[in-house]
């Protein structure tokens, strides 16, 4: 842990993130590593409201038996967007929430979690750390950076029946300026993609945004891992029947 107070730790970090953010950047990490997960948070809170957006939805992953959370630096259906170094994407199920998730009877459960989603869209995340190298495998780190969101584009509607436990999501198809860059059965790391959010409703967040509220759009992970976009180019997706190209110029 760097010998500083921790305000003013926090406070560097959450200026470096949102200049690297603005800039199209990177920072060394090295100063920052071993902050606590709480202070991550604060400055993942800071660098939000610095650059001004309104919070739409959140992506989410598991870590153990946590959820951690990062809001999504935009969400919008626009199909052209501007190419960064170092950008990447994943292609992901984004769960658009029709209602509040609220418990029936005690904890959230699965259904509670079905119940409250209004439609199931291909969702492409698009990526960018803001540290030289990476997070290093540092949780805290990732989080203050926004888990590397860059924003979230909403693609077309897919079957409720993804929702199904056990569902088959079937083959997904990405190209990059017509070069195959995945093409294969798609696949969700927790098997159950919603069995995030489920961790998120039940447990106490260190986050300071209201999450699994109508209106907002959740993902919780990648169906085909991390693509890489070198250059500025065209992207389609195929995937439940469902087609969508996003230009990143």
């Amino acid at each position: 842990m760097p010998d500083m107070p921790a305000d003013t730790l926090k406070a560097r970090l959450a200026s470096a993130i949102r200049n690297a953010i603005l800039s199209s950047t990177v920072l060394d990490p090295e100063p920052f590593l071993g902050l606590p997960l709480a202070d991550a948070y604060a400055v993942q809170t800071d660098v939000f409201r610095a650059l001004g957006q309104p919070f739409k939805g959140a992506k989410l992953t598991l870590k153990g038996d946590f959820c951690q959370s990062a809001p999504l630096l935009f969400v919008n259906e626009e199909t052209g967007h501007a190419h960064q170094p170092g950008i990447s994407l994943e292609v992901e199920l984004a769960f658009v929430l029709g209602k509040d998730v609220v418990a029936r009877d005690g904890d959230v459960t699965r259904q509670d979690i079905v119940d409250a989603i209004g439609s199931v869209r291909i969702g492409v995340e698009l990526l960018r750390s803001r540290y030289q190298g990476g997070s290093r495998g540092d949780p805290a780190l990732a989080a203050a950076d926004m888990m590397s969101n860059v924003g979230y584009v909403l693609g077309p509607p897919l079957d409720r029946s993804l929702l199904d436990e056990g569902a088959s999501i079937g083959q997904l198809s990405v190209f990059i300026d017509g070069q195959s860059g995945f093409d294969k059965p798609a696949a969700h790391s927790d098997g159950d993609p919603l069995k995030t959010m489920v961790v998120l409703a039940n447990q106490d967040q260190l986050s300071s945004f209201s999450m699994l509220k109508a209106g907002q759009v959740m993902t919780t992970g990648t169906l085909c891992g991390l693509i890489p976009v070198a250059e500025p180019g065209r992207i389609e997706v195929n995937m439940g029947g469902q087609r969508f190209v996003l230009d990143l110029s």
